[in-house]
C-alpha cells in the first residue's frame, strides 16, 4: 500500500522479494520488482543481490519492515546519503533475545540447538543495522516504549489503510457472524477460538475462520473442529484483495493471539465498523480506552462478553460507528505517508 502510494505520488519505486518464478512479472501497478532466489544461505542472505540492486538504482531512500538479514543489508549496502528507514512490526523485533523462549517452548530440543545460533546471529546483525537506520518507526506508543526501553529514537508512524469507495460498512442485521482471522498456527492460539464455538453452540451464529495452516500442531485441532462444530467455518487462506468481503460480513472480530505489534486485523475490523474482542491484548489499550470493543482477560470472560454483544444490535452499531470513525483519522494512509515524506526530506 505505501509502494503504491509512493509511486502514484511520483516516486520511482522499486520492490525488493525472494522469487524463483521465471514466469513472475517485472513490474506491478508501476512498481519495479527485483526478484532474489528463494531460501539462500542462512549466513548471507542474498547479500550479493541486495548490494546489486543498490548499486544499479542507487534509492534515495531504503524501506525496511522485517527484522532479519535483509534488515542487515538494507541498512547497511544503502547508499550513505539515502534516508534509512527501519519499520518494526512485531513486540519482539529490536531484541537478540526475546524470541529464544518461544524457540524452546515449541522445538525439540535437536531442533533447539541448531536453531538457537542461527537465530541469534541472524538477530545481532538486524538489531545492529536498525540501530543504524536513520528513521526507525514504530506503529504503537507501546511499540515506542519498547524500542526505546531496547535502545532505540522510534517515531510513532501507524499502519496505513485505504478506505476503498466500494468499501461497506456492518450494518449488525441478519444472523450474526463471528470472524477469526490469522495464521492458523499456536502463537495465534486457534484451538481458543473452536473452544468459544463451542461453548456457544446455543447460539444462531457462525464462527469463521480464515487463514493458511502454518504448522502441524494446529492440524489435528483445526480438523477436529471442522468434524464435530456445526457452527464452525474453516474458510482456508482468503487472498488480500478479497479478505475485505469477509470482513464486511463479520458482526464481530475476535483476536486469540499471545502477541502482536499492531495488529492489521484490527484496522481492517474497525474499517468496516466491526467490534472486536480480544484476549489479553490491547494495542495502545484502544479497545478499552476508546471503547472500540472488548478486552478480555478470560475464555469465560469472552464467551460472556461475546453473548452479551451477539443479543444487542444496538450496542454493536455503537462500538462499531466509533471504530470507523477512529479508523479514517488514526490510519488513513494519505495523512501518513505525508509523515514519512516529511521524514525523508529531513534525513536525505
Amino acid at each position: 500500500m505505501l509502494a503504491r502510494e509512493f509511486q502514484r505520488r511520483g516516486w520511482d519505486v522499486h520492490y525488493v522479494s525472494e522469487n524463483n518464478r521465471p514466469d513472475a512479472p517485472r513490474e506491478l501497478d508501476g512498481i519495479r520488482l527485483h526478484y532474489l532466489p528463494e531460501l539462500p544461505n542462512w549466513r548471507d542472505g542474498n547479500r550479493a543481490g541486495i548490494a546489486k540492486v543498490m548499486n544499479d538504482i542507487k534509492p534515495d531512500a531504503v524501506y525496511n519492515r522485517v527484522f532479519n538479514l535483509y534488515t542487515a543489508h538494507a541498512m547497511n549496502l544503502a547508499p550513505e546519503n539515502a534516508a534509512t528507514i527501519w519499520a518494526s512490526a512485531f513486540i519482539h523485533d529490536g531484541s537478540k533475545w526475546a524470541t529464544i523462549p518461544e524457540l524452546w517452548e515449541t522445538k525439540s530440543l535437536k531442533q533447539f540447538s541448531v536453531l538457537v545460533h542461527r537465530t541469534l546471529y541472524i538477530r545481532s546483525q538486524a538489531r545492529r543495522a536498525a540501530l543504524r537506520a536513520k528513521i526507525q518507526l514504530a506503529q504503537s506508543n507501546e511499540q515506542v516504549d519498547v524500542l526505546r526501553g531496547r535502545g532505540f529514537s522510534p517515531v510513532l508512524l501507524r499502519n496505513s489503510f485505504e478506505f476503498p469507495v466500494d468499501m461497506k460498512t456492518q450494518t449488525h442485521e441478519g444472523k450474526p457472524i463471528v470472524l477469526w482471522v490469522g495464521s492458523v498456527k499456536q502463537r495465534k492460539r486457534p484451538e481458543l477460538f473452536f473452544d468459544l464455538a463451542k461453548r456457544c453452540a446455543d447460539l444462531d451464529c457462525e464462527f469463521v475462520m480464515a487463514g493458511e495452516l502454518q504448522d502441524e500442531q494446529s492440524k489435528q485441532p483445526l480438523e477436529k473442529a471442522q468434524r464435530e462444530l456445526k457452527n464452525f467455518r474453516y474458510a482456508g487462506f482468503v487472498p488480500p484483495e478479497i479478505i475485505g468481503k469477509l470482513y464486511e460480513r463479520a458482526h464481530i472480530f475476535i483476536s486469540t493471539s499471545q502477541s502482536e505489534g499492531f495488529p492489521n486485523t484490527f484496522i481492517q475490523a474497525w474499517q468496516r465498523a466491526v467490534p472486536i474482542i480480544s484476549l489479553e491484548i490491547d494495542p495502545d489499550g484502544l479497545l478499552s480506552r476508546e471503547g472500540l470493543g472488548e478486552l478480555v482477560l478470560s475464555m469465560y470472560e469472552m464467551e460472556q462478553k461475546l453473548r452479551a454483544l451477539l443479543a444487542d444490535p444496538n450496542r454493536r452499531r455503537e462500538i462499531g460507528h466509533r471504530a470507523h470513525e477512529f479508523a479514517k483519522r488514526e490510519f488513513d494512509l494519505q495523512a501518513n505517508v505525508n509523515k514519512l515524506e516529511d521524514l525523508i526530506a529531513q534525513h536525505r
